[in-house]
């Protein structure tokens, strides 16, 4: 199973959305003035409804990260996010490069709770949900894994820097034992590769995705 080597659902895309605050930062002041009018843009989009302004950079974006699999070789993850609901919720959808895994993951602000929560759902046949905190270098999240038969839940903390983020995870298997934190993917933004899933390019084009024709 792929959820082994790869950040949690939300723990992606929370930090995702930090790093790429980080590089619009970077941008506008190196005199990247489009760049800082569409931040703004997205701002507004996000503005009416406060726990989503974090991720107001994120939106509209690809990235990509390099990692290793469970077998060591290396692997390659794509990923988008975009606001749904009219702003009120987040999702990503994520596809490994040259593979058929892949998931979405859909958080909202839980007002009630004053946490962020999500439920992400996989090609292969798992889900996960759970929660995420910020911390002064990233955050965390704990997700508890539904129908994996091997895990039951992960944890995950990303580090953000220089527009950059770096996850590290680990794993509770069903019989109580936690594995050590590894380091899973680290993602940079890339430029948009196209719908990640025949279904999302609408019904006037081919059954295969430009990833899938690779």
């Amino acid at each position: 199973m792929k959820i082994i080597g790869r950040a949690s659902g939300f723990a992606v895309l929370f930090a995702a959305a930090a790093a790429a605050a980080t590089v619009t930062a970077a941008a506008a002041s190196g005199g990247g003035a489009q760049d800082a009018q569409g931040a703004a843009e997205k701002a507004a989009t996000a503005a009416a409804y406060a726990p989503m302004a974090p991720f107001a950079n994120l939106v509209g974006k690809t990235w990509r990260g390099e990692g290793a699999g469970p077998d060591g070789k290396p692997v390659v993850d794509i990923a988008r996010w975009e606001f749904i609901l009219g702003g009120r919720a987040l999702q990503t959808t994520h596809r490994l490069e040259n593979g058929t895994y892949g998931g979405r993951t859909i958080f909202f602000y839980d007002e009630a709770a004053k946490e962020y929560v999500h439920h992400y759902f996989t090609t292969a046949g798992f889900h996960t949900t759970g929660t995420a905190q910020v911390t002064e270098r990233g955050f965390v999240a704990t997700e508890r894994v539904i129908g994996h038969p091997k895990y039951a839940v992960v944890n995950s903390e990303i580090i953000i820097e220089d527009g950059v983020m770096r996850t590290l995870t680990s794993h509770i298997d069903h019989d109580g034992k936690a594995s050590p934190a590894v380091e899973g993917f680290v993602y940079r933004e890339i430029a948009d590769p196209g719908p990640l899933f025949w279904t999302e390019a609408g019904s006037d084009v081919d059954d295969k995705t430009p990833m899938e024709k690779k």
